[in-house]
């Protein structure tokens, strides 16, 4: 092999590695600029999942005390709302869903709750699918709401497949 030939395929074989490594990029060596999104194919194949649109950011709680959920929509724009929990009745996921609406407005729905811990650890996440009648694709899922959880709504995007398929499982 010619020294041209080696000295070639040990450039390429250098530019392949550091593309991966992360220390740089062909976007960056022709000097454009790189889009700020993070791979989570990693954590995804070690079983974490991330909601659409990443990770919902904290909500301030109200200073009055007052027992309140924060709604997040998310369909290309975030709208929060923060909504009063009712003292004497329990209020469930389906029950948010189809009060605002968001079934008519996007169809079937993936829903993400973060619930905050009560000994201060990670929010516990919790996920929820509903029909396009807004109703729980399953009932276990239709949980009820507690102060302080924080409900991020995606439109669910699945392909019809994957719907089919999770259909079928579900029945088993």
């Amino acid at each position: 092999m010619s020294v041209a030939k080696r000295t070639g395929m040990m450039l390429a074989l250098g530019l392949s590695v550091t593309m991966h490594s992360g220390c740089i990029s062909l976007s960056a060596l022709m000097g454009q600029s790189q889009a700020g999104t993070l791979d989570t194919r990693m954590l995804e194949a070690q079983g974490y999942s991330i909601p659409p649109g990443g990770m919902p950011s904290p909500v301030a709680p109200p200073t009055n005390g007052a027992s309140r959920i924060i709604l997040e929509v998310r369909d290309g724009e975030r709208h929060l709302e923060s909504i009063p929990l009712a003292a004497d009745q329990p209020v469930f996921v389906q029950d948010i869903v189809q009060q605002a609406s968001l079934h008519e407005r996007f169809g079937e729905l993936a829903i993400s709750i973060m619930r905050p811990d009560s000994h201060g650890g990670p929010p516990i996440r919790l996920e929820v699918r509903t029909d396009d009648d807004g109703r729980a694709t399953s009932v276990g899922h239709n949980y009820a709401l507690q102060a302080g959880d924080h409900l991020v709504v995606n439109p669910d995007n699945r392909s019809p497949l994957q719907r089919m398929l999770d259909k079928q499982f579900r029945r088993r």
